[in-house]
């Protein structure tokens, strides 16, 4: 008869999080801000921008999947068995 071991599994989940970022910059003209505004969101972080707050407004789960399985090692069998193993000779 074949024995089954457990294995461990390494899965991926993919989120899609939709964030509202509270931003803080000085700035002389609206225009400016605005300007500063358009760099931040384009990527180009500059000291005298601050977030100030970030709230998760949405999660949304796009996909998941099994990546893999491995055996256990024995420590790892030892620390979910307890100690003990049920398959004794």
């Amino acid at each position: 008869m074949a024995e089954h071991y457990e294995k461990k599994y390494i899965a991926k989940v993919e989120k899609t999080l939709y964030t509202i970022e509270t931003l803080e910059f000085i700035a002389a003209t609206e225009k400016e801000a605005e300007e500063m505004l358009d760099d931040y969101c384009a990527g180009e972080m500059d000291d005298s921008v601050k977030v100030t707050e970030t709230e998760i407004q949405e999660e949304d789960i796009s996909g998941q999947w099994i990546e893999e399985s491995e055996p256990l090692t024995v420590d790892e069998f030892m620390e979910i068995d307890g100690g003990q193993s049920a398959y004794r000779d």
